[in-house]
């Protein structure tokens, strides 16, 4: 398969980066069996020098961490028997979680609010407490509400039935599979790392350290944020899900891509995953059998086993402010070009 029109793709997001819009990016396409397209674009970090991006460089991939790292070791736990999807939290954690049960949150069903200030409790028992005692916004199953606390609780379960620590477990049941060798969890001391936030407390930018004030706390390693990585391994992880391969049984993989949220109001999501809707960064031409998600920092993995493509879009979004939303915009009309330019 071609990419017909890179050039055109690389001139958008160049204009973006002339007008100041966005510091800089790096964009991946892929097959199941070959990388057909990378381009690095503008700069990894403008102040106080400007350093340029380059395919190698290492993003903070914010919460591509709940798909790449977490809902895929829950997928490889799954098989090895550790639990069943419609287990109650309670089995395995300590606390009032009542009728909550993996799947909930691995939907974003759980009823938990949105984000909870947790750098108080650095400790895993205080984490799972503060979030027992947290408001339910809904009932299990109701509601569709993105929740970076439904992933923080499924990391500590992850920990809990395997024995491991989370970030060993990334390594043994998805990085050393996929020979994903340039990935893990931060601080991460790669040579060239996208520079992420301002922080006026130490008067320089966030480089290397998880943006994600929650991961931060508890040391770099969360369900829900933590993962560095550069756009070839987030390609191999798109191809993984694209390959009918030993990592993952293909009724597993069948069983985790499916729509899982139909009927429920919110957007439309599968294990981990979003699909395609409305709201979401996909644009307007991916198929329903599509599955995507992104990072706040400016990161976004989508993957269409249909059109047998797996599209990454690596922007350090955040360094120019939070409010920075030209690579919001930029995603679906990234995906829109790609999907336009593949010829066989």
């Amino acid at each position: 398969m071609r990419l017909t029109n890179r050039d055109a793709i690389v001139e958008h997001i160049q204009g973006l980066i002339e007008t100041g819009a966005l510091p800089g990016a790096v964009f991946g396409v892929a097959t199941a069996t070959e990388v057909i397209a990378v381009h690095a674009l503008g700069y990894r970090q403008l102040k106080p020098e400007a350093l340029p991006m380059t395919q190698d460089t290492t993003f903070d991939w914010a919460s591509l961490t709940k798909v790449v790292a977490t809902t895929a070791i829950t997928m490889r736990l799954l098989e090895r028997g550790f639990f069943r999807l419609d287990d109650l939290v309670e089995r395995f954690v300590a606390g009032n979680f009542g009728s909550l049960g993996l799947s909930h949150l691995l939907t974003h069903t759980s009823g938990l609010p949105a984000w909870l200030d947790l750098a108080p409790y650095p400790k895993a028992a205080e984490r799972i407490g503060a979030i027992s005692r947290a408001s339910r916004l809904y009932s299990p199953g109701h509601q569709v509400l993105y929740s970076d606390l439904n992933y923080i609780l499924l990391g500590y379960i992850l920990e809990h039935v395997s024995g491991q620590a989370l970030d060993r477990l990334f390594v043994s049941e998805v990085a050393n599979p996929l020979g994903m060798t340039q990935t893990g969890f931060g601080p991460s001391d790669h040579r060239d790392i996208a520079a992420t936030e301002w922080d006026a407390e130490t008067n320089q930018y966030v480089v290397g350290v998880v943006h994600d004030e929650n991961a931060r706390a508890a040391g770099g390693v969360s369900g829900h944020a933590g993962l560095f990585g550069t756009v070839a391994d987030l390609l191999r992880f798109g191809q993984a899900i694209l390959n009918a391969s030993s990592w993952l049984a293909p009724p597993t993989m069948a069983s985790w891509l499916r729509a899982r949220t139909q009927g429920i109001p919110g957007e439309l999501r599968a294990y981990g995953f979003q699909k395609p809707h409305p709201l979401s960064s996909a644009g307007d031409f991916m198929s329903p059998d599509a599955v995507g998600h992104t990072g706040f920092t400016g990161t976004s993995l989508w993957v269409d086993p249909h059109f047998g493509v797996a599209m990454v879009l690596l922007t350090n979004r955040v360094h120019l402010g939070r409010k920075s939303n030209a690579p919001i915009r930029l995603r679906p009309i990234f995906h829109n070009m790609v999907l336009a330019g593949l010829r066989p």
